[in-house]
Protein backbone atom coordinates (compact mmCIF):
# COMPACT_ATOMS: atom_id res chain seq x y z
CA UNK A 1 0.00 0.00 0.00
CA UNK A 2 0.49 3.98 -0.27
CA UNK A 3 2.19 5.37 2.49
CA UNK A 4 2.36 9.21 2.69
CA UNK A 5 3.74 11.03 5.70
CA UNK A 6 2.59 14.36 6.51
CA UNK A 7 4.82 16.30 8.85
CA UNK A 8 3.44 17.29 12.14
CA UNK A 9 3.38 20.97 11.36
CA UNK A 10 0.73 20.67 8.90
CA UNK A 11 -1.19 18.78 10.86
CA UNK A 12 -3.41 21.44 12.75
CA UNK A 13 -5.65 20.00 16.20
CA UNK A 14 -9.25 20.19 14.84
CA UNK A 15 -10.89 18.45 18.00
CA UNK A 16 -10.47 20.38 21.47
CA UNK A 17 -11.76 20.03 24.60
CA UNK A 18 -13.69 22.40 26.52
CA UNK A 19 -14.23 23.43 30.14
CA UNK A 20 -17.44 23.86 31.25
CA UNK A 21 -17.97 26.49 34.32
CA UNK A 22 -17.35 25.92 37.53
CA UNK A 23 -20.43 25.12 39.87
CA UNK A 24 -20.48 25.74 43.70
CA UNK A 25 -22.24 24.05 45.64
CA UNK A 26 -23.31 25.95 48.35
CA UNK A 27 -26.53 27.51 47.87
CA UNK A 28 -27.54 31.17 47.12
CA UNK A 29 -28.56 32.33 50.55
CA UNK A 30 -25.68 30.50 52.47
CA UNK A 31 -23.46 32.52 49.96
CA UNK A 32 -24.95 35.89 51.10
CA UNK A 33 -24.69 34.83 54.81
CA UNK A 34 -20.79 34.23 54.29
CA UNK A 35 -20.05 37.62 52.56
CA UNK A 36 -20.92 39.05 56.50
CA UNK A 37 -18.15 40.12 58.47
CA UNK A 38 -16.92 37.05 60.74
CA UNK A 39 -16.10 37.34 64.38
CA UNK A 40 -12.73 36.14 65.43
CA UNK A 41 -14.37 33.20 66.99
CA UNK A 42 -15.76 32.17 63.67
CA UNK A 43 -13.40 30.79 60.92
CA UNK A 44 -15.07 30.98 57.38
CA UNK A 45 -13.85 28.41 54.65
CA UNK A 46 -13.29 28.56 51.28
CA UNK A 47 -15.90 27.57 49.01
CA UNK A 48 -15.64 24.29 47.07
CA UNK A 49 -15.25 24.20 43.20
CA UNK A 50 -15.65 21.62 41.19
CA UNK A 51 -14.77 21.95 37.66
CA UNK A 52 -15.86 19.50 35.08
CA UNK A 53 -14.02 19.41 31.43
CA UNK A 54 -16.18 17.21 28.65
CA UNK A 55 -14.75 15.77 25.39
CA UNK A 56 -17.04 17.27 22.75
CA UNK A 57 -14.84 15.38 20.12
CA UNK A 58 -17.37 12.44 20.50
CA UNK A 59 -20.67 14.07 20.63
CA UNK A 60 -19.88 16.65 17.77
CA UNK A 61 -19.10 17.04 13.97
CA UNK A 62 -15.61 17.69 13.77
CA UNK A 63 -14.51 21.06 12.59
CA UNK A 64 -13.34 20.43 8.55
CA UNK A 65 -13.81 23.61 7.43
CA UNK A 66 -9.88 23.83 5.98
CA UNK A 67 -10.51 20.22 4.12
CA UNK A 68 -13.86 21.30 2.55
CA UNK A 69 -12.10 23.89 0.33
CA UNK A 70 -8.97 21.71 -0.71
CA UNK A 71 -9.24 19.99 -3.82
CA UNK A 72 -7.89 16.37 -3.60
CA UNK A 73 -9.10 14.98 -1.01
CA UNK A 74 -7.84 11.49 0.17
CA UNK A 75 -9.13 8.89 2.85
CA UNK A 76 -7.83 5.63 4.36
CA UNK A 77 -10.79 2.93 5.07
CA UNK A 78 -10.83 -0.28 6.25
CA UNK A 79 -12.37 -3.57 4.78
CA UNK A 80 -11.55 -6.74 6.49
CA UNK A 81 -9.24 -4.92 8.79
CA UNK A 82 -6.92 -4.13 5.80
CA UNK A 83 -6.67 -0.51 5.23
CA UNK A 84 -6.61 1.17 1.43
CA UNK A 85 -5.67 4.90 0.57
CA UNK A 86 -8.01 6.26 -1.50
CA UNK A 87 -8.60 9.01 -3.53
CA UNK A 88 -11.84 9.69 -6.06
CA UNK A 89 -11.53 7.68 -9.27
CA UNK A 90 -9.18 5.47 -8.06
CA UNK A 91 -9.22 1.23 -8.87
CA UNK A 92 -9.41 -0.62 -5.38
CA UNK A 93 -8.23 -4.42 -6.20
CA UNK A 94 -9.53 -6.39 -3.35
CA UNK A 95 -7.68 -9.81 -2.41
CA UNK A 96 -10.92 -11.83 -2.46
CA UNK A 97 -14.44 -11.84 -3.83
CA UNK A 98 -16.98 -10.09 -2.55
CA UNK A 99 -20.00 -12.53 -1.98
CA UNK A 100 -23.06 -10.41 -2.17
CA UNK A 101 -21.80 -7.35 -4.18
CA UNK A 102 -22.56 -8.07 -7.68
CA UNK A 103 -21.16 -6.26 -10.65
CA UNK A 104 -22.52 -2.51 -11.01
CA UNK A 105 -23.63 -3.10 -7.05
CA UNK A 106 -22.49 0.57 -5.37
CA UNK A 107 -20.93 0.48 -2.09
CA UNK A 108 -21.13 2.69 1.02
CA UNK A 109 -17.86 2.79 2.87
CA UNK A 110 -18.61 3.59 6.31
CA UNK A 111 -15.07 2.19 8.53
CA UNK A 112 -12.63 5.17 7.51
CA UNK A 113 -10.45 6.38 9.96
CA UNK A 114 -8.47 9.21 8.18
CA UNK A 115 -9.30 11.87 5.49
CA UNK A 116 -6.60 14.58 4.11
CA UNK A 117 -5.57 16.81 1.61
CA UNK A 118 -1.76 17.97 0.83
CA UNK A 119 -2.25 20.66 3.49
CA UNK A 120 -4.08 19.42 6.23
CA UNK A 121 -5.27 16.13 7.84
CA UNK A 122 -8.03 14.32 10.12
CA UNK A 123 -7.50 11.19 11.91
CA UNK A 124 -9.39 9.44 14.49
CA UNK A 125 -7.36 6.97 16.56
CA UNK A 126 -9.88 4.72 17.73
CA UNK A 127 -13.19 4.09 16.29
CA UNK A 128 -14.08 5.85 12.54
CA UNK A 129 -15.31 9.03 11.32
CA UNK A 130 -19.18 9.46 11.04
CA UNK A 131 -21.06 8.88 7.80
CA UNK A 132 -22.47 12.25 8.48
CA UNK A 133 -19.11 13.91 7.73
CA UNK A 134 -17.87 12.36 4.66
CA UNK A 135 -19.31 10.16 2.14
CA UNK A 136 -17.43 7.43 0.59
CA UNK A 137 -19.12 5.26 -2.49
CA UNK A 138 -17.42 2.83 -4.55
CA UNK A 139 -18.82 1.04 -7.64
CA UNK A 140 -18.21 -3.59 -8.35
CA UNK A 141 -16.32 -3.31 -11.72
CA UNK A 142 -15.41 -6.77 -12.30
CA UNK A 143 -14.83 -9.98 -10.13
CA UNK A 144 -11.95 -11.91 -11.51
CA UNK A 145 -9.12 -14.55 -10.93
CA UNK A 146 -5.59 -14.28 -10.46
CA UNK A 147 -3.70 -16.28 -13.28
CA UNK A 148 -3.44 -19.86 -12.31
CA UNK A 149 -0.01 -20.81 -10.63
CA UNK A 150 0.92 -24.58 -9.42
CA UNK A 151 2.46 -24.47 -5.95
CA UNK A 152 4.60 -27.37 -4.90
CA UNK A 153 3.78 -28.42 -1.81
CA UNK A 154 6.42 -31.03 0.54
CA UNK A 155 6.66 -32.26 4.04
CA UNK A 156 9.81 -32.55 5.58
CA UNK A 157 11.55 -35.66 5.44
CA UNK A 158 9.95 -36.71 2.83
CA UNK A 159 10.99 -36.72 -1.42
CA UNK A 160 7.43 -36.60 -2.62
CA UNK A 161 6.18 -33.73 -3.81
CA UNK A 162 2.54 -32.28 -4.18
CA UNK A 163 1.54 -30.00 -7.16
CA UNK A 164 -1.52 -27.65 -6.15
CA UNK A 165 -2.77 -25.66 -8.82
CA UNK A 166 -3.91 -21.95 -7.08
CA UNK A 167 -6.28 -19.11 -8.69
CA UNK A 168 -7.08 -16.88 -6.38
CA UNK A 169 -10.53 -14.78 -6.31
CA UNK A 170 -10.34 -10.75 -7.07
CA UNK A 171 -12.47 -8.26 -6.66
CA UNK A 172 -12.28 -4.63 -8.54
CA UNK A 173 -13.66 -1.78 -6.95
CA UNK A 174 -13.66 1.98 -8.58
CA UNK A 175 -14.26 4.62 -5.82
CA UNK A 176 -17.22 7.21 -6.96
CA UNK A 177 -17.24 9.56 -4.69
CA UNK A 178 -15.58 11.41 -1.85
CA UNK A 179 -16.82 14.22 -0.36
CA UNK A 180 -17.42 16.09 2.76
CA UNK A 181 -20.80 16.52 4.00
CA UNK A 182 -20.40 19.52 5.74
Amino acid sequence: MFRTTVPKVLRPCLAQTTPVRAFSHTPFFLQAASTAPATPTQSVKPQETKTITTNTEAKLIPDLLPLKYEHDLYATLSIHNRPYLITEGDEVTLPFRLKHGEIGDVLNFTNITTVGSRNYTYHVESGEISPEVLSVKGVVIDKTKKPMYVKEVTKRRNRHVKHHKVKHDLTVLRISELKLKI
